[in-house]
């Protein structure tokens, strides 16, 4: 199976000297296409800094990432830009939307940007799954915080892209709507052959995903497949324990 996102012996470092911190700690993984991965560890394992690295928004200190088969070490920044336009969309902690448009302009921005013809039937139907229907007019100032999450997850959605990166994407949403947004993505990895990596602290949300991949100390300690919320919860438990025993 082919690997739109391939890390291989990444690492992270921030910082010199005695004070510096390793992210991540020589990483090798794959997400391979057309599957949905969650990404779970403790607080301050690299999980974010495996997303950032991956998408080509951070640099790794060593190592190499392939995006959709392209090395992005030596890239500049355009052509960063560029190759994430093409082939990846986003739904991070901060919701990036354009404040003087609306709703809907919001959700196809990337696809106009590429200068795609927005698919108008499609973009509807994600931003009333999302539970926007009767707010495709409304200005992100008129809208609340979750309201906000929603409009960037549509945006994703609507795009269509090879793979789609996200970071806590239901934190800020009503259960429902989670839920609904949860199916959404799963739907887009099955139906649609998308890579999804999507990084949370929620073991319901990670059984959403077709696998679970656990960090600890900025290395992969687990990969498990068919997750279900309660096996997700006791390998989180597991490895909190681990970590309060060690040295």
């Amino acid at each position: 199976m082919n690997a739109p996102v391939q890390l291989t012996e990444v690492r992270k470092v921030y910082g010199t000297g005695p004070g510096a911190v390793t992210a991540l700690d020589g990483v090798t993984y794959g997400f391979a296409e057309g599957t949905f991965t969650a990404v779970m560890g403790p607080s301050g394992s690299g999980k974010s800094t495996l997303l950032h690295c991956a998408a080509g928004l951070d640099s790794p200190t060593s190592g190499d990432v392939h995006l959709v088969g392209r090395s992005l070490r030596g890239l500049n920044e355009t052509a960063l830009t560029e190759l994430r336009r093409e082939h990846v969309a986003f739904v991070f902690q901060s919701f990036n939307l354009m404040p003087t448009l609306t709703v809907r302009q919001n959700v196809v921005l990337p696809l106009t940007l590429a200068g795609k013809s927005p698919d108008g039937a499609w973009v509807t139907e994600v931003i009333r799954r999302v539970g926007l229907g009767d707010r495709v007019r409304h200005r992100p100032s008129e809208l609340s915080g979750g309201q906000q999450q929603r409009v960037a997850i549509a945006r994703a959605l609507a795009a269509r892209t090879a793979i789609t990166f996200a970071d806590e994407p239901t934190g800020a949403l009503d259960t429902t709507t989670a839920l609904e947004v949860l199916s959404l993505l799963r739907e887009q990895s099955r139906e649609l052959g998308q890579t999804i990596a999507m990084v949370t602290h929620d073991p319901v949300a990670a059984s959403y995903a077709d696998r679970v991949v656990f960090l600890v100390d900025g290395r992969i300690v687990a990969d498990t497949e068919r997750p279900t919320a309660e096996s997700v919860a006791a390998h989180l438990a597991q490895l909190s324990s681990r970590s309060k025993v060690s040295p």
